[in-house]
């Protein structure tokens, strides 16, 4: 280069030298100055294209039950076996294998009219509401459940071909049965919440309500959302099992229920609880208290 040949044959500064082309000082201390060599960095496999990783990653999406899992799910499950990847490299697998989950559009929150259920342990925080879905033969049936909302387990439920308040009464009873709270001093400080349904708000349920002890809560009108917890399991038993099947009898839908209510508490995991299970939340909590 001609400005180089100059800096080192007429000894002008970089400052005069830059003066004289009209440059900055910096970039003709560039043009003058000794060249850099060039390291050439090994080009790293990307995980992405690791088949023991995809392989996994396919296997875990076969899964019956893992079909609506994002790929933070799968990111988790993947942890569980020890193959440590990064979020966004999952995510890239699972675009490229079509196995990614379309994006879930939100529409805007309504204002809140109870506050959202902040329980500090177990057994003090349960949700209650119902569900309904039909037979092969078109036969309709009611799905009752109640759900904890520190652990996120389904503590009790009933399925049956009506949906009276003894239907509701049943769930409950199950769940305080399930969680050992027999008497009204266990459940003096249980607060159970529920829509203004005609079950809920029927003589039968406030009545055994007062008898166990349990503190009755309402949502207000049209308001979903202060029952989010409920919802949200409600929501992830018909995606997971009740959409993707069909019962002839009652018999075999009691039974499938039974089993995903087994697998939900014992091996699904929760983004909400830092991917554990239900039951190893409680466990946990269990642990922390006979500390």
């Amino acid at each position: 280069m001609i400005a180089k040949n100059v800096y080192l044959n007429e000894g002008l500064s970089v400052r005069r030298l830059g003066r004289a082309l009209t440059e900055p000082a910096s970039t003709v201390g560039r043009w003058v100055g000794p060249e850099k060599s060039k390291v050439v960095k090994p080009k790293r496999c990307p995980v992405s294209g690791n088949a023991l990783v995809r392989s996994r990653v396919q296997a875990l999406c076969d899964k019956p039950r893992n079909r609506t899992f994002g790929y933070r799910r799968i990111w988790a499950l993947l942890r569980r076996e020890g193959l440590i990847i990064n979020k966004k490299t999952i995510r890239k697998i699972m675009h490229e294998m079509g196995l990614a989950r379309p994006k879930i559009w939100h529409k805007p929150a309504r204002p809140k009219r109870l506050e959202k259920m902040k329980p500090v342990g177990p057994n003090r925080g349960w949700q209650i509401d119902m569900t309904g879905f039909a037979l092969s033969d078109l036969t309709p049936l009611y799905l009752v459940m109640v759900t904890d909302c520190y652990t996120r387990k389904i503590v009790g439920w009933t399925l049956d071909r009506r949906c009276r308040a003894g239907e509701w009464v049943g769930a409950l009873r199950m769940a305080l049965e399930s969680e050992d709270l027999t008497t009204k001093a266990a459940c003096k400080k249980l607060t159970l919440r529920s829509d203004n349904g005609s079950q809920p708000c029927s003589k039968k349920f406030v009545e055994y309500l007062g008898k166990t002890g349990v503190q009755g809560q309402y949502t207000g009108y049209n308001a979903p959302d202060d029952n989010a917890y409920i919802e949200r399991v409600i929501r992830t038993v018909k995606e997971e099992e009740i959409w993707p099947n069909v019962y002839d009898t009652i018999a075999e839908a009691r039974a499938a229920i039974e089993a995903y209510v087994n697998y939900y508490n014992n091996e699904r995991i929760h983004s909400a609880l830092d991917y554990r299970t239900p039951n190893e939340v409680a466990a946990a909590y269990d642990t922390l208290a006979a500390a």
